[in-house]
């Protein structure tokens, strides 16, 4: 087990799916309240813990948004963005796309010109320190943004736009959020040269994988394991390699699955399905893309050579430019198994 980890923190990796503001941990939260002068003990009455657990989605969903709510500053982001940087470099990551939710710190009182800012600035510094490529995808949290707010739509299109951003994104709670009523907006981010990457399959079955792809216009589809629901479905993605973003972590402590034993990836796989596996809120769940990779090997006999595969398939299904893809490809294949 022990060889396999060193192989495994080895390997050079893509993630496809994680959360800039998933990626607080606990003591980061800590700091930032006592900056602001916020109070946790409105979501911790027992005190701040030192890892977060939650009872289902909206447990979660109410943690994740007071971490948010703590990155009031374009100096907050950045710090936030410099720490996701290390945590890659440390796990061997050469390029991750990031998402971050740009409609919720608008709200928050930071100005468009300020965070997108924080955002180039941030990625321009992880690229210096860690030779770690982000690129950003900004999501409309479906739960809290309505659709016919063009608040995240205006964003993308102003000159405040990070530069690095290459998506938009659904986030959010998907029971009684659906995907359709988002189309406009994402028709309108796509004649601007961006890519979809929706949410969809996670709170909700198969329908919600097959809405994302047929309202939305998907390229990839954010969680997905629902789709199993649907053997149709799980037909028309196996024949378009469609890339399912899985993320096992998340899955087993938001209650999509019981257990990691239970993860439905093996089905998954078995179905001729294109899947890439990814960390979604690290700090959120206490994990990083080393121990993911670590889980579904020991867990599910995900073979080294799958593994590398993986890696492979995910750069092929990422947004990275054609240079960059010929750089990563060459490394990723020559890394041994």
């Amino acid at each position: 087990m022990e060889e396999s980890r060193r192989w495994i923190e080895g390997l050079p990796k893509v993630e496809l799916h994680v959360h800039l503001e998933g990626s607080l941990q606990p003591a980061t939260v800590g700091a930032l309240a006592a900056r602001h002068g916020s109070d946790t003990a409105d979501v911790w009455p027992e005190g701040l813990p030192q890892s977060f657990s939650f009872v289902d989605f909206p447990d979660f969903a109410r943690q994740f948004w007071f971490g948010l709510s703590l990155l009031r500053t374009g100096d907050d982001l950045r710090a936030v963005i410099r720490a996701l940087g290390q945590s890659l470099h440390d796990n061997n990551v050469r390029y991750a796309e990031v998402t971050s939710t740009a409609f919720s710190h608008l709200r928050n009182g930071i100005s468009a010109a300020d965070y997108g800012a924080a955002l180039t600035r941030g990625g321009r510094d992880v690229l210096e320190r860690f030779g770690v490529q982000l690129a950003w995808v900004i999501d409309i949290p479906r739960d809290i943004e309505p659709p016919d707010s063009r608040a995240t739509i205006d964003f993308l299109a102003s000159a405040h736009a990070p530069a690095g951003i290459v998506g938009i994104g659904l986030g959010g709670y998907e029971v009684g959020f659906p995907a359709a009523p988002y189309a406009d907006a994402f028709a309108a981010a796509i004649a601007l040269g961006l890519h979809s990457v929706p949410h969809a399959g996670e709170t909700e079955g198969a329908h919600s994988v097959a809405a994302a792809i047929d309202s939305l216009a998907a390229e990839r589809i954010g969680h997905g394991v629902r789709c199993l629901e649907d053997a149709e479905l799980v037909r028309r993605l196996a024949d378009t390699g469609m890339m399912l973003e899985v993320c096992p972590t998340s899955n087993v402590l938001l209650g999509v699955a019981a257990s990691i034993d239970d993860h439905p990836l093996p089905a998954l796989l078995d179905a001729g399905l294109n899947v890439s596996i990814n960390t979604d809120d690290p700090g959120s769940f206490g994990t990083d893309l080393n121990t993911e990779l670590e889980l579904v090997h020991a867990h599910h006999d995900v073979t080294r050579e799958q593994l590398r595969a993986m890696q492979l398939a995910a750069l092929d299904a990422s947004f990275a430019d054609p240079s960059t893809k010929v750089v990563l490809r060459e490394e990723i294949e020559r890394y041994g198994v």
